[in-house]
């Protein structure tokens, strides 16, 4: 039996109207038909995690109430699908937030990118690179930038093609040989 990896899908967007939550359901649709992948779905509109503003730097690893609940939702990931749209050129302030709120429970774990907006969502995903890359996260170099994503909605639901279906595929593939290697690394390390 293939032992399924733990992967936390994030909704990084909370706007009203927003398209990162069809995006994602198209995310967990799709994963939840392969047997390696074991997919939840957290949305960052439900849980209102406040502006970071906590007296002691998440590092440190004292925690509030709420750093608490985070760090119990996404610690028990092998690694983590971030839904980002980018707004201004940029990734979205929550999804930024909800990175910045706990420290450990994000190292040495996978970090996939599945990007909308301007340019597909490029330049959120560079940012994002960089600041997982800080956090000790293995940030994958494949990600799934959709152009024109808008026009693949129907209400609440995201039509993808071929081709984006391929991509997610390949992301899957890529998530899930980074996952088990450090996961196994983790392990032994323990």
């Amino acid at each position: 039996m293939i032992e399924r990896l733990n992967i936390k899908v994030i909704v990084g967007s909370v706007r009203e109207g927003r398209i990162s939550l069809p995006i994602a359901n198209w995310v967990m649709e799709r994963a939840g038909g392969r047997d390696d992948l074991a997919v939840e779905l957290l949305d960052l509109a439900i849980w209102q995690l406040p502006m970071y503003a906590e007296p002691f730097p998440p590092a440190t690893g004292k925690y509030s109430d709420v750093q608490r609940a985070w760090a119990a939702a996404i610690g028990p990931a092998d690694g983590y699908i971030l839904v980002a749209p980018e707004y201004n050129h940029g990734m979205s302030a929550v999804l930024k937030n909800a990175l910045d709120t706990v420290f450990a429970e994000w190292g040495r774990k996978p970090v996939a990118f599945v990007a909308h907006g301007g340019m597909g969502g490029a330049r959120s995903v560079e940012q994002l690179r960089l600041v997982t890359a800080g956090m000790a996260m293995a940030p994958l170099s494949q990600a799934v930038h959709l152009q024109g994503a808008s026009k693949m909605r129907d209400g609440d639901h995201f039509y993808a093609g071929e081709i984006e279906n391929r991509r997610l595929a390949t992301l899957f593939d890529e998530l899930v040989w980074w996952g088990k290697a450090l996961k196994v690394a983790r392990e032994a390390a323990s």
